[in-house]
């Protein structure tokens, strides 16, 4: 064996008898840290600040994952972190005194935490809690961390249904007892995982704010506020776009002419299906009568319109009608002239006296062609009604867009 080589192991032997006796020590320092460190712990005793009398706590939330919202209950269900911070100066330590070490984990059961409260939660009440170690400083920071569904009350506004954008408030309160001072704040670090988007539902923002209490206390509150906007492509294909392709069908109705006796059947087929999306509609709004949605106001501006084709349709018919009859009694008014009196006529010698009827042939043809060119009555309101009612809908889907 050569002398580098044994020079080597001996080497390597000392490193690692080294790294032993370091790692052992430290495991001896951690332990006899927990052990001073469970002298001067008590879940009961908070951390006031003797400058205040009260506890500051940072409260954060973040990165924010919306599972969904409901219209029809108004419940908003998400998934985000939530972290609180506030400090214990009477748990600071010398990290010199304990192998370097900075930071330890505390089971949360042995430490006094925050009580703070979701107060527009939907389910399940009471203060916030975790099952995950709450970690210690040096400094004598604690870390309170959770990942939570939370379930909140949101109350939506649709009246840009399906284009509207909403705004979903988290209220977190400090429970009786001990005055606590929650300074919020969000965060977007993942820590690396994906958080997943809503197929409805798009996050805009989420912002912060305080909320200090009325009554002049030292309790202030914290107020998270989610930004939520519709992904409106899913309502447009399925909901806006078949109403419209209805809403315009009602003005075609008066391009059948009234002798086709088409029109009411075309009319009642269309009518019924605009009360069949104004239930399918209606099925997914919630029961509110807070606010009124532009969908909904253009589903029944629809059901109008159709029910004005219909008086509009019966008019256009009865005119029809009423032409045909008076095509039929003229032509039973017709008198028919005897044999004898025409020979008699003919026979009749022409005089000075007796007028002279010059016929024109062509200017006979040319004013039969031009009554034929003469549209009637029934033709002139159906061209009325087109205009008018293509107007109405061209308009009524201008205010549901922009309205």
């Amino acid at each position: 064996m050569s002398c580098s080589t044994l020079v080597f192991l001996v080497a390597t032997s000392l490193v690692s008898l080294s790294a032993t006796d370091v790692e052992a020590d430290r495991r001896q320092s951690l332990k006899t840290l927990k052990s001073h460190l469970e002298t001067l712990l008590d879940p009961e005793l908070p951390p006031i600040n003797p400058h205040s009398n009260a506890i500051d706590v940072a409260i954060a939330i973040g990165p924010v994952q919306v599972h969904d919202l409901v219209d029809t209950t108004q419940v908003l269900t998400l998934g985000t972190n939530v972290i609180m911070h506030w400090k214990d100066m009477a748990l600071v330590w010398n990290t010199s005194d304990y192998s370097d070490i900075s930071k330890i984990e505390i089971s949360p059961d042995k430490v006094w935490q925050p009580n703070v409260v979701l107060g527009s939660k939907a389910f399940d009440d009471g203060p916030l809690r975790t099952t995950m170690p709450i970690q210690l400083k040096s400094d004598g920071s604690l870390s309170w961390h959770n990942v939570m569904t939370i379930s909140v009350i949101c109350k939506t506004f649709l009246s840009r249904y399906p284009f509207d954008s909403q705004i979903c408030p988290m209220t977190f309160t400090p429970g009786m007892g001990y005055d606590v001072i929650l300074h919020p704040s969000v965060t977007f670090f993942t820590r690396g995982l994906k958080v997943d988007t809503n197929g409805e539902w798009e996050t805009v923002n989420v912002t912060s704010s305080t909320s200090p209490y009325a009554d002049g206390s030292t309790f202030q509150g914290a107020i998270f506020y989610v930004h939520l906007s519709r992904k409106y492509l899913f309502h447009i294909l399925n909901l806006v776009f078949p109403m419209c392709l209805l809403s315009f069908l009602n003005s075609f109705v008066f391009l059948l002419p009234a002798s086709s006796g088409e029109k009411m059947g075309f009319l009642m087929a269309v009518f019924v299906s605009n009360a069949l999306f104004l239930n399918l509609i209606h099925a997914s709004m919630p029961s509110t009568s807070d606010t009124v949605s532009n969908l909904s106001l253009y589903l029944v501006a629809i059901q109008i319109e159709g029910f004005l084709a219909i008086a509009a349709t019966i008019l256009v018919q009865n005119v029809y009608h009423c032409q045909m009859n008076r095509k039929e009694s003229g032509a039973k008014m017709t008198q028919v002239v005897p044999q004898d009196c025409l020979q008699n006529a003919m026979a009749s010698p022409i005089t000075a006296e007796t007028p002279t009827v010059h016929t024109d042939r062509k200017h006979g043809e040319t004013m039969n062609y031009s009554k034929k060119r003469i549209p009637s009555l029934d033709r002139k309101l159906d061209c009325v009604f087109f205009v008018c009612f293509t107007v109405f809908a061209i308009v009524g889907l201008l205010c549901l867009i922009f309205g």
